[in-house]
């Protein structure tokens, strides 16, 4: 008896599922698998979210209120999933995901599952922190080790056969392992910043024809300077590329892409890495501190603060701040170059004097000075000096 009334059950509740929209099934599995549970626990911690930070209206209002915002987002969130589980999903895969959660076994899983999730949640969260850590040490570390004997003697082959080249001393440079762009790594390592260093690649021509070396054009770095040579590389003959870093324009860690063109329309592209001090921000100013002169018309005469660039780096005044706004402001906001000069002019006005009903006139100036093009990537460095008119 028991088989047949068990027999009878799933016959009805194929019969009922068969008799289901794909629609109707989607909402369906939707209870069945818990993630309709979900949705409404995330709509009570909203709502219990902003119970707490509107503390005096009532209860009764919180409850009709999350009656509300179920039925509007869960018709909103339903109609947001149905298009994209009948995409991933046929209705006979469905039929067996809704036929599983119906399941004991499917039934375990959805009881199971925010208590799994909840006692994941600490050490996911541990486990997240060492996956960054990983990560970062990993990148850090990138192109430190050393090549292999079997992965030299490839390189040089395939050197060869690429470019006509061959390089005589490749101890004394890299394999560009640290941004696989396939060729060598020129390194300068860390340097003091007073000394130019060269790197040389020393070459032999190995192809049937001259090869006349060109500097880069488009991957550029103007800290770097290259000499390759005045006159064609003749067949069988030998000559050393000098890259030389400059010390004066180099700071900070960098990692950049450059190249070496020649005759043939090929380009030997190559990693420029160099680990150099930051340099400061190098100005003069032709006075820190101005006397006024009184008031006597609605607008004072122009207080003219001048800034030279004496340092090797270009910068720009990225912000002025007054500590009274009792007078006007204008100065450059382009780029100074080296060798350049700019003005900061000051101009008190009457007016906003007597409307701050201020009687003390003196005025500082926070001035400050961005490293870098305005508006560029080249921003290392900032510098704030403090400009007074009393």
């Amino acid at each position: 008896m028991r088989i047949y009334l068990t027999f009878t059950f799933l016959i009805l509740f194929v019969f009922q599922i068969s008799a289901q929209s794909i629609n109707e099934k989607i909402e369906n599995l939707l209870e069945l698998d818990g993630t309709i549970r979900n949705i409404e626990n995330l709509i009570t911690q909203t709502i219990d979210y902003q119970k707490q930070n509107n503390i005096g209206i009532s209860d009764n209002y919180w409850e009709s209120l999350e009656q509300k915002v179920t039925k509007k987002s869960l018709a909103e969130f339903k109609k947001i999933v149905k298009p994209i589980y009948s995409k991933n999903y046929t209705e006979s895969q469905i039929d067996n995901l809704i036929t599983f959660y119906s399941s004991q076994t499917g039934k375990l899983v959805t009881e199971k599952q925010p208590i799994i999730i909840e006692e994941l949640n600490l050490p996911l969260m541990q486990w997240s922190q060492n996956l960054g850590s990983y990560v970062i040490e990993e990148i850090e570390n990138r192109g430190k080790n050393e090549s292999t004997s079997d992965e030299k003697e490839k390189f040089e082959t395939e050197f060869k056969e690429k470019y006509g080249l061959q390089i005589l001393n490749l101890t004394d440079l890299a394999i560009d392992k640290e941004n696989n762009i396939g060729d060598l790594l020129v390194d300068f390592g860390k340097t003091d910043g007073k000394k130019d260093v060269t790197k040389i690649i020393s070459v032999k021509n190995n192809s049937n024809k001259e090869i006349e070396f060109q500097e880069p054009k488009f991957l550029s770095n103007e800290e770097i300077k290259f000499d390759l040579g005045d006159k064609p590389l003749g067949i069988g003959e030998t000559r050393d590329l000098k890259i030389t870093l400059i010390a004066e324009l180099a700071e900070n860690k960098s990692y950049s892409t450059s190249s070496i063109n020649y005759n043939n329309g090929n380009r030997i592209q190559f990693g420029i890495k160099y680990d150099a001090p930051a340099k400061e921000i190098s100005f003069e100013i032709s006075d820190r501190k101005l006397a006024i002169k009184k008031l006597k018309q609605d607008f004072s005469k122009p207080y003219v603060f001048i800034l030279k660039n004496t340092g090797k780096k270009e910068f720009h005044i990225s912000d002025i701040e007054l500590d009274k706004q009792i007078a006007y402001l204008n100065w450059n906001k382009e780029t100074i170059k080296p060798n350049e000069e700019t003005e900061i002019r000051v101009v008190f006005s009457k007016q906003l004097i007597a409307k701050q009903k201020n009687t003390n006139l003196k005025l500082k100036l926070k001035v400050d000075l961005t490293k870098g093009e305005k508006g560029g990537f080249s921003s290392f460095a900032n510098e704030t000096i403090e400009l007074i008119i009393e």
